[in-house]
C-alpha cells in the first residue's frame, strides 16, 4: 500500500485527530491483522477490524464525490478499502493496486468474512 500523498489525502489530517506524525499512523496503520467483519457498502468492500484506536476517526464533514477503486480509508472505529470508484466520506489514508471486485471472476470478491488483511507500506509513499 501508497500510504500519502495524491491516495492518501487524509493523511495529515488523521496524523493530527491522533496526535501522531504522518510515520507514525502508518507504522501503527500496518502494525495489525485486520479481520474482515462484513462486506458492503459496495461489492466487495471490506469492513476491516482491530483498527487501533488512537486511529478512529469520524466520518468527512462533507464526502468526496468521487473517491479512486483502491482507496484505503478510516470511517470511525474501521478501516476499509474501496472496491470500485465511486463517492465517499472516510478519511483516506493510502492506495493499493489490489483489485478487490472483477465481476469476470470467480468469485468476484477478493476478500471475505473472517479473512485476515495485513497492510506492507510501499516505499513510494510514507513509511
Amino acid at each position: 500500500m501508497i500510504y500519502g500523498g495524491a491516495g492518501g489525502p487524509d493523511l495529515a489530517e488523521v496524523a493530527r485527530h491522533s496526535g501522531l506524525s504522518e510515520k507514525q499512523v502508518v507504522e501503527l496503520h500496518a502494525s495489525v491483522e485486520y479481520v474482515v467483519w462484513f462486506l458492503g457498502f459496495q461489492p466487495g468492500f471490506p469492513y476491516l477490524g482491530n483498527l487501533p484506536e488512537p486511529l478512529h476517526m469520524p466520518r468527512r464533514a462533507e464526502p468526496r464525490l468521487q473517491v479512486p477503486a483502491g482507496s484505503v480509508g478510516i470511517g470511525g472505529a474501521q478501516t476499509g478499502i474501496y472496491p470500485l470508484s465511486t463517492p465517499g466520506g472516510w478519511q483516506l489514508i493510502g492506495l493499493t493496486p489490489l483489485k478487490l471486485f472483477d465481476p469476470i471472476r470467480e468469485p468476484p470478491v477478493l476478500l471475505r468474512p473472517g479473512d485476515s488483511v495485513r497492510f506492507v507500506p510501499q516505499k513510494e509513499g510514507v513509511c
